[in-house]
């Protein structure tokens, strides 16, 4: 552990810039964010000097956030003190491993610019060298900590998900006990939980369906890619619907039939073939019954197929 340079960033940590609220005091978010950055880089996610706004990421700050701040004073956006972090001396915004103007983000960045038009952020050298070693990264955690939430390590670590994006997953599986709902929360309501549950619906429909084609069971991967895609039933275009009962477990070739109303689901779940479609008879059986989950709260929502029945099936 290098002394001085840890005697540095923590009197930078200890001076970040914040917004101020004449009602709430300082905001949080960017010793929140730096939090999740530190337990990314211990936990292996973050393997090079680009700090990359990801899912896993964005769970690992929505842990400590719902940990650390009261609930209904803040608002839990992370886009916010990912831009504004340059603001403190040891954090860079960078495309292509060259410093991007945060002008052209503007004041008001969303987390689609952040994951669009640049690769991440930077940070400085002699920080990111100390946090290789993980003394000093506990260190500054147990600082952060202390000087901005008033807690010990002792009092948070317990709350904290081990691996705080299974949470988010778990969570995103709990909504099928819940009503369903034809359109969800908008993005320009609640960004950050908007984000994490798009870029999850595609893992936690292909988990429930056992990575496997619900139509035709083929189940073709590898470690980092597979056959299989999460298709909506009501498209996330219109209805912007998370909800894994509005997804299913497609191969590629059903998921593009799907999509096109080649064939529908029956409020039985059984296959429905339209009769425009020729020579099916090696691509889909009519009758056939959809391979569901194994817990029947993640089946396909009865109101979701009806409006693929009436609006996307070739009749």
């Amino acid at each position: 552990m290098d002394d001085i340079v840890l005697g540095k960033y923590i009197g930078l940590f200890g001076n970040l810039h914040r917004n101020q609220n004449p009602k709430m005091g300082a905001a949080p978010h960017k010793p929140v964010l730096l939090l999740a950055v530190l337990d990314e880089i211990e936990r292996g996610s973050v393997v090079n000097n680009c700090i990359v706004l990801t899912p896993d990421l964005v769970a690992a700050f929505r842990a400590y956030w719902r940990v650390l701040v009261p609930e209904g004073t803040w608002q839990d956006k992370i886009a916010n003190p990912f831009r504004f972090l340059v603001q403190d001396g040891f954090w860079e915004l960078v495309k292509h491993g060259v410093p991007v103007s945060t002008q052209t983000l503007g004041n008001q960045p969303t987390i689609r610019q952040l994951t669009t038009e640049i690769d991440g952020a930077r940070l400085a050298t002699d920080l990111w060298q100390l946090l290789q070693d993980r003394t000093s990264l506990i260190a500054l955690r147990a600082f952060l900590l202390r000087q901005y939430f008033k807690v010990g390590m002792a009092d948070v670590q317990p709350q904290i998900p081990d691996m705080p994006i299974d949470y988010e997953v778990e969570k995103l599986k709990a909504e099928a006990q819940s009503r369903f709902r034809i359109k969800t929360v908008s993005e320009a309501k609640d960004e950050t939980g908007y984000y994490v549950r798009h870029a999850l619906f595609p893992r936690v429909v292909k988990e429930i369906y056992r990575n496997a084609c619900a139509v035709c069971a083929l189940s073709v991967h590898t470690e980092s890619s597979a056959l299989i895609d999460a298709a909506h039933i009501m498209p996330f275009d219109k209805f912007h619907n998370d909800d894994p009962r509005n997804g299913i477990a497609l191969c590629k070739n059903h998921h593009w039939g799907f999509d096109r109303g080649w064939y529908s689901i029956s409020d039985e779940y059984r296959i429905l073939v339209s009769s425009k479609l020729l020579d099916s008879l090696t691509y889909i059986t009519a009758g056939v019954p959809l391979q569901l989950p194994d817990n029947i709260l993640y089946a396909p929502d009865l109101s979701a197929l009806a409006w693929h029945r009436e609006s996307k099936y070739l009749r």
